[in-house]
């Protein structure tokens, strides 16, 4: 059996590896940042393979694209990130129960085959209809499906060429708020397996090796003129970043950090009143810094607000005695990101370097 299309996808998913672990050892300050480097690139990898080798449209399932130890491409670490392919010529039934958590947000992206992928619809948690029990159904579709089909549940029309759907779920507080519950599955008679052909799997390979190079290559393509600024925010929304990668119910603040073993970063804000925001560091490679295992997120539910209700915020390679510390874990430079819900201006926050000694909280 001949399969030219795949043979050649699978030396251009080789090529982009190689490409890409260059890339690496070039922009790494150090070898702890190219060791860092080299195995984001080796998560992001996985990732990439099993999203486009074992995610498929005629028999969706959510797949959550962090584990306990993978956060790769800058998400949020106080949240959870759930994916289906999908195929607009198909009509999927979404369910669940709401929960407790802060936010759920379920948005369609567009773009098929190699072609760029885009945000096209967005269905925030707010214009949920649920039933006493939390309850709730979505029929997503490109046309209206029939009254059988949509049984009731509010049909959301979307694009012709849609390929996936993204549920992103935040908490303030993961240890008392209760994730939600959540099932997808395809509308009418389930889908024979078939065996894959050559121009599938070539399509799978190669859209692989672009997500790899996407994925790791966030340092130069978002901003990168954030690294020749540390230590200082801009304001952007999810267009700005991306659409493809965030979510229009966000405001973003990003930035850069550079800090000396014996410097720390103070943040000085006024949150706003809003039911969600956090406060993040990552790695350089745009990865979360082992959130689960050292405090370098902080949410507004952890925060320890003054009395006029502003927040002191240190960023440090080790806690000088502020009590809303967030761990750099040891490294020299990275990113920066706060995250505001459901808010249309950026609130005023001002930031300094200044000694360890100096970063303590005063009585």
């Amino acid at each position: 059996m001949s399969i030219p299309q795949t043979s050649e996808a699978w030396k251009l998913f080789h090529t982009m590896l190689d490409d890409m672990a260059s890339m690496v050892e070039q922009d790494a300050e150090g070898d702890a940042e190219r060791l860092e480097g080299l195995r984001v690139l080796g998560r992001v990898t996985t990732m990439a393979l099993e999203l486009n080798l074992d995610v498929h449209a005629d028999a969706p399932r959510f797949y959550s694209m962090d584990t306990s130890v993978r956060f790769v491409g800058g998400p949020n670490p106080d949240g959870e990130y759930y994916l289906s392919m999908i195929d607009a010529g198909h009509t999927y039934r979404v369910s669940g129960r709401r929960g407790s958590s802060a936010y759920i947000g379920f948005q369609i992206l567009a773009g098929t085959g190699l072609n760029p992928r885009r945000m096209a619809t967005n269905v925030p948690d707010r214009e949920l209809v649920l039933g006493r029990d939390g309850a709730f159904s979505l029929v997503f579709a490109a046309s209206e499906p029939s009254a059988a089909e949509l049984a009731g549940d509010r049909w959301v029309q979307i694009p012709d060429d849609s390929s996936a759907l993204v549920v992103r779920e935040y908490f303030s507080d993961r240890a008392s708020e209760t994730p939600a519950q959540l099932s997808i599955e395809r509308v009418g008679p389930p889908a024979q397996p078939q065996r894959p052909t050559d121009a599938e799997v070539a399509v799978q390979y190669t859209s692989a090796a672009f997500t790899i190079a996407k994925m790791i290559t966030l340092h130069r393509e978002v901003k990168p003129e954030m690294l020749d600024h540390p230590n200082e925010f801009l304001t952007a929304d999810g267009e700005e970043l991306g659409s493809e990668n965030t979510t229009p119910d966000n405001l973003y603040m990003i930035g850069s950090w550079r800090l000396a073993a014996d410097e720390a970063l103070v943040l000085e804000l006024a949150p706003p009143e809003t039911r969600f925001w956090n406060f993040t560091l990552t790695t350089v490679w745009h990865e979360c810094i082992e959130p689960r295992r050292r405090p370098s997120s902080i949410t507004n539910a952890r925060a320890v607000a003054r009395p006029d209700g502003s927040v002191r915020l240190v960023a440090a390679r080790e806690n000088p005695g502020a009590v809303n510390w967030v761990d750099t874990g040891g490294r020299a430079r990275g990113f920066m990101v706060l995250r505001w819900l459901d808010n249309p201006a950026a609130p005023p926050v001002t930031t300094r370097v200044v000694s360890l000694a100096q970063a303590a909280d005063s009585l």
